[in-house]
């Protein structure tokens, strides 16, 4: 069953409690989820409804759709607060990652330059340098962190590579320091029958 929440590269807005009027970027297919993670509570569903058939989105498409929305909200007068990467999977997966940042920033300061980006990461490839300049350079970086205990935290999220850990992962957050926003999703119950309680 396929359960993918957008199909369009550029979304919403739409009000965020956290984030106020937050104008959505997709940068996975639209018919489809690609992520590192499979975790328990995603509410675009599992990875297995599969990938879909339109790939990811041009880096030339994001830029072009994107600016043409931030157009037409800034003639209409509507309010706009932040720019946010999410979406129906992992948006650092983007081949282009880097540059489609690049790109939204120099955007961004065309039409809405008080807006902030945030990036809602999933934490897996901070080990590369592309997505890490990229992260940096955003205003929200929120790196997810769902347990400091690695086997707990491979039944909630159920990462795709069997060397990602807690004890790789923890020592990457804290070099961002100050530059990110660590988000947890906290549960208990069960799943698979298994225990799952990060509380």
């Amino acid at each position: 069953m396929v359960t993918i929440l957008f199909h369009s590269t550029i979304f919403g807005p739409i009000h965020s409690r956290r984030l106020g009027s937050s104008l959505g970027v997709n940068l996975s297919p639209n018919d489809g989820k690609i992520c590192s993670f499979d975790c328990v509570y995603c509410e675009a569903g599992y990875n297995s409804q599969g990938p879909g058939t339109t790939g990811f989105p041009a880096r030339d498409d994001v830029k072009k759709q994107l600016e043409e929305k931030l157009k037409s909200m800034s003639q209409a007068g509507d309010r706009l607060d932040v720019i946010t990467f999410s979406g129906n999977g992992e948006p650092t997966l983007h081949p282009c990652f880097e540059d489609i940042i690049n790109d939204t920033i120099e955007v961004r300061d065309r039409y809405y330059p008080s807006a902030k980006v945030s990036v809602l990461c999933n934490s897996t490839r901070l080990d590369r340098p592309d997505v890490n300049r990229a992260l940096r350079r955003v205003d929200n970086c929120i790196l997810k962190l769902d347990s400091a205990l690695t086997p707990t935290m491979r039944l909630i999220d159920q990462p795709g590579s069997p060397q990602f850990t807690c004890e790789r992962l923890i020592p990457q957050l804290a070099q961002f320091g100050d530059q990110c926003i660590i988000q947890t999703m906290m549960l208990r119950g069960n799943h698979n029958g298994k225990h799952i309680d990060n509380t």
